[in-house]
């Protein structure tokens, strides 16, 4: 039958960004706009042309069908497209976008919204789902970002179908009534009862901390402790979730890290990775099922809110040129080939001269970087069609990883059985680790006797678990009088240590003491492994930072030569009045000798002044 073509469009007062994030997460509009729930199969490929995934859903929850969707092709804050090909039913295929367009006058921000689809129909029935179905969808598309704009265009109330959810109310309020107790902000508790009865079951059943915080307004650290508390006291669930390093996407789904697998497949990529707590293990959680049952129904898999880091994407069929749209970016950005993973930098240092013609061959892309022009034209001369995307190179910050989240002090407390399994060890790329000393601790033993000593040691710990803990860190352990501790950033870690020395003399006015504290950070690569039931770090920073501890003189903060190099380093040095000097030394297990600097209260000499001063300029 004859295809059938449909186009409706209307203006709205929002800006071409606000839309564009509303709609381009189409597994959320979809379930507003009346499109089915859909089961998808892993990635397929047939030939020489580009990938699929099979599809079955019932339409009107009773009329099965199959199809293959093909990957969706867009460009951000633009349009986007996506295809459906059926193998038998009312409909052949079915190609189905969105576009956008800027349509500001002088009475304000505008943009022209577009909603065009072609169906073609198999049988008389096909023609009749075309008008009961797909054209009251698109029409229900533009309904869907009116009611937003009707609302104040506010993220934190995106329009969804009314939530008929069966809330044990009972059970929540008892358990709100143990959450009450723990140590945080009463109005935070309000707003995540809010969110559990209010929102759609998707939402309760994915909960991401800074996609929550960000609706609620609030810092996504206390958004965190909230979250871990709720979690502990029953009201919800947590997750651990592979994320690819290539789409970035979640891929495989634990409840414990007991069950983490060192490595995972991703059948888009078609690539196995090794698990790493920096990107590719991510935090999440859900409600818990005696609170509410609710299932996340998937309704697309590849729209570009899921992957928000992809610019561009596009299908190149073999033997065809397109022109690639670069837009204006601070952002690194690069060219990839989507399975066979060939990279082309996007160089803003090449002159802009340069001719940008890019060539996709069978054995990967012409040149390695191409200059930073307003588009790009390029050949596929493969034997195949391929997907092009143009993405941040950098990965977002914007989530909450298993490095961060078992640096916590609170994450460690609350769930301590959250260990590895036996044997098993993650790589972490980053991470800082400080060791700290009691100075003189012998003759404090020698001076007051056991008892007394261990409980002013112990004390001590209590003393350095508070700065650690309002860093962000936690305590890995103690061995003898001395801490091991980990924090997520260098900044973390590097504040903790100052403030720690900054605060030592009240401590030990309370109960007049003493103490000296050695103090040696080190930031780099580490494996988490499991001991002694608990999450614990190994390498050759671990070590690093053990012996730059036993440089201290007392009083004192030790690093390593590279934190001066970094300006958030030096900022915080600068603003805490520490006072630098910088030496080398030999470390036991070390050939070569180790640029070291000490930070330290006491007053500086004049080559002490003159580099503090060069760090504050």
């Amino acid at each position: 039958m004859k295809a059938k073509s449909y186009v409706f469009e209307q203006e709205f007062a929002l800006p071409k960004e606000t839309i564009w994030k509303l709609i381009s997460d189409n597994n959320r509009m979809n379930s507003y706009i009346g499109v089915f729930p859909v089961k998808f199969s892993p990635v397929k490929k047939e030939g020489s042309g580009v990938f699929f995934r099979g599809a079955q859903a019932k339409a009107a929850g009773l009329l099965p069908l199959e199809w293959k969707e093909f990957p969706f092709e867009w460009e951000e804050n633009g349009n986007y497209q996506v295809e459906r090909r059926f193998g038998e039913g009312p409909l052949v295929s079915y190609t189905w976008g969105m576009e956008l367009a800027d349509s500001s006058d002088a009475t304000g921000v505008k943009t022209t919204v577009r909603v065009v689809a072609e169906y073609i129909p198999r049988t008389v029935l096909g023609i009749a789902a075309i008008s009961a179905i797909g054209v009251k969808s698109m029409k229900n598309a533009l309904k869907y970002i009116e009611e937003y704009r009707e609302a104040g265009a506010d993220f934190r109330n995106i329009p969804q179908k009314p939530v008929n959810a069966k809330v044990n109310l009972p059970e929540l309020n008892r358990l709100e009534a143990q959450l009450k107790k723990r140590p945080i902000d009463a109005a935070y508790i309000q707003m995540l009862h809010a969110y559990l009865i209010e929102k759609s079951d998707h939402d309760v059943a994915h909960m991401e901390p800074i996609r929550i915080a960000k609706q609620w307004k609030r810092d996504p650290e206390e958004v965190l402790r909230v979250l871990l508390y709720a979690t502990k006291d029953g009201i919800l669930n947590l997750s651990w979730n592979l994320i690819c390093p290539n789409c970035r996407v979640s891929k495989v789904e634990y409840t414990a890290l007991s069950e983490l697998q060192k490595e995972f497949h991703c059948d888009l990529c078609g690539i196995n990775y090794d698990a790493n707590f920096d990107q590719f293990v991510e935090l999440h959680f859900s409600v818990h099922p005696s609170v509410r049952k609710a299932y996340a129904e998937v309704y697309c898999l590849g729209a570009p809110q899921i992957t928000p880091h992809i610019k561009v994407q596009k299908i190149i069929k073999k033997g065809n040129t397109i022109g690639f749209p670069i837009p204006e970016s601070f952002e690194d950005l690069r060219l990839r080939t989507l399975q066979a993973n060939d990279m082309v930098a996007i160089d803003p240092t090449t002159p802009i001269s340069d001719n940008a013609v890019l060539e996709y061959r069978s054995h990967g892309w012409s040149q390695s970087t191409v200059a930073r022009h307003s588009e790009v034209q390029i050949t596929n001369s493969s034997q195949q069609d391929i997907i092009v995307v143009l993405e941040q190179s950098a990965w977002s910050g914007e989530t909450i990883t298993a490095a961060k989240v078992t640096a916590m002090q609170e994450f460690r407390d609350l769930f301590s059985s959250e260990v590895l399994s036996p044997g098993h060890q993650i790589g972490i790329g980053h991470v800082t680790i400080m060791f700290t000393d009691l100075k003189n601790s012998t003759s404090l033993y020698e001076t007051v006797g056991d008892a007394t000593a261990y409980g002013e040691v112990n004390r001590h710990f209590e003393f350095l678990t508070n700065w650690i803990n309002k860093n962000s860190g936690s305590v890995v352990k103690t061995i003898g009088d001395a801490v091991m501790a980990v924090f997520h950033s260098q900044e973390d870690g590097l504040h903790a240590a100052l403030q720690i020395q900054q605060h030592v003399a009240g401590f030990n006015n309370i109960g007049n003491k003493e103490f000296a504290l050695k103090i040696g950070l080190y930031s780099g690569p580490a494996m988490v492994v499991n001991s002694n039931d608990r999450l614990d770090y190994f390498g050759r920073t671990v070590n690093l930072a053990a012996r730059i501890q036993g440089q201290g003189a007392g009083g004192d903060v030790v690093i390593s030569r590279d934190f001066l190099d970094q300006f958030n380093m030096q900022r915080i040095i600068a603003e805490n009045e520490f006072h630098v000097e910088t030496f080398q030394a030999n470390l036991k297990g070390i050939e070569e000798k180790v640029e070291l600097a000490r930070l330290s209260l006491n007053v500086p000499n004049e080559e002490q002044t003159e580099m503090v001063a060069s760090l504050i300029s």
